[in-house]
């Protein structure tokens, strides 16, 4: 029998899919204010590009720009409310960014590829609102932070289906080659050894750009390092602050 709710002295027949979703905490860990401040600092520059005022430009990115962080990670919080065994935990914001903590193991390679296009999924619907509610009669001024906070998260979805770890396209591949060859330790291989091939000819390809253009070289190699960090710290914050 279905359990009843009681409303106004007359019972009701509470629906049998109902069901209570857990409360998933935003937590900000050590260097959380980081991206924050970096996000601030850059949408100020771009800002100032397009004749916005700097204090806007910074406002829109300290908070729009957290928004649109969260609104990816809590893409892949509802993609991955629908896949058995595995349960969402929390989304800490890190000095590298933000990142979801799940509970459980996926059953499928399409299980992890379904949870890690979840948040481009959120980043392109957002942008896609935004540049919607600039077609609505509006001043000039208020469409343009809209626009430039659109473009962000079009940026955001598309930078994290690039197939590198830890980025989302990454576990889109990993799984969809575990569901091909239907073993995730052989889907774990073919990309290791693909990440070391592609590493073989990468380091001295950016050796070059380095020493011919400085500036991109430059920023070739700290988006590399940065990954590489992402890799070997992200995982050991996330533990420290859910124990």
């Amino acid at each position: 029998m279905a359990p009843q709710i009681v409303a106004d002295g007359e019972p009701m027949t509470r629906p049998r899919d109902y069901c209570i979703r857990p409360t998933i905490p935003v937590l900000i860990g050590r260097g959380g204010l980081i991206p924050i401040v970096g996000l601030a600092a850059m949408f100020t520059i771009f800002g100032a590009q397009v004749g916005l005022p700097l204090v806007l430009s910074a406002i829109f990115g300290a908070f729009g720009g957290t928004l649109s962080l969260l609104f990816h990670e809590l893409g892949h919080v509802r993609a991955a409310g629908s896949v058995p065994n595995v349960r969402p935990k929390a989304v800490s914001f890190l000095w590298a960014g933000a990142a979801t903590t799940l509970d459980g193991r996926y059953r499928t390679g399409l299980d992890q590829a379904r949870v890690a296009m979840g948040g481009p999924a959120a980043s392109f619907t957002f942008a896609f609102a935004l540049f919607a509610v600039c077609l609505l009669p509006a001043p000039v001024a208020m469409k343009e932070p809209l626009m430039l906070l659109g473009a962000f998260n079009l940026v955001l979805g598309l930078l994290n289906l690039f197939p590198a770890y830890p980025l989302d396209g990454y576990k889109v591949v990993m799984g969809l080659l575990w569901s091909f060859t239907g073993s995730e330790g052989r889907a774990r291989r073919i990309l290791r050894r693909i990440g070391i091939g592609w590493a073989a000819l990468e380091f001295p390809a950016a050796l070059v750009l380095a020493a011919e253009k400085p500036a991109i070289g430059g920023f070739v190699m700290i988006a590399a390092a940065t990954m590489i960090a992402q890799k070997r710290f992200v995982r050991r914050q996330l533990r420290r602050q859910l124990s």
